[in-house]
C-alpha cells in the first residue's frame, strides 16, 4: 500500500482523486468545466456524482492494493479509460454529446489511458 512509484502513476492517481472529489462535491461546476449544460440536463449532477465515486474507487484501489491485487488494479486502469474513450466517441457520433465536450472528455480519457499504460509495468511490480 502506498503512493505509486512512477511519475505517471502518481499523475494518474492525482488526476483520479481530483476528478473524483470535484465531480462528487460539485457536479454542476465539473459538468460546466467539461462543456456540458447541467441546466439543460438536470440528471447530470447524479451521473457526475456517480462518475466521481467511480474515480475515487479506482484511485483507492490503485493506492491500497498490494501483491497480485496491485498488478490487477494497475492493469485495469488503461482498460477502463480506453472504454471511456470508446463510449465518448460513440455518443459524439450519435450527436448526443456536443463536439467541444466530446473533445475534452475524449482527451481526458486518452490522457488517462496513456498514463495508465505507461505506469502499469512499474506499478504492477511493486509487491506489498
Amino acid at each position: 500500500m502506498g503512493l505509486p512509484s512512477t511519475l505517471t502513476g502518481r499523475a494518474l492517481l492525482g488526476a483520479r482523486a481530483a476528478l473524483g472529489v470535484s465531480t462528487l462535491l460539485a457536479p454542476r461546476v465539473a459538468g460546466k468545466a467539461f462543456f456540458l449544460d447541467p441546466d439543460a440536463n438536470p440528471q447530470l449532477p447524479v451521473i457526475g456524482r456517480m462518475w466521481g465515486i467511480r474515480n475515487l474507487s479506482l484511485a483507492a484501489g490503485m493506492y491500497a492494493a498490494t501483491g497480485a491485487n496491485r498488478a490487477q488494479w494497475w492493469r485495469l486502469q488503461p482498460a477502463v479509460d480506453a472504454l471511456d474513450f470508446l463510449a465518448i466517441a460513440t455518443e459524439w457520433r450519435r450527436g448526443t454529446v456536443p463536439g467541444p465536450a466530446a473533445g475534452l472528455m475524449a482527451a481526458t480519457a486518452l490522457a488517462a489511458t496513456t498514463l495508465g499504460a505507461l505506469s502499469v509495468a512499474g506499478e504492477s511490480e511493486q509487491l506489498g
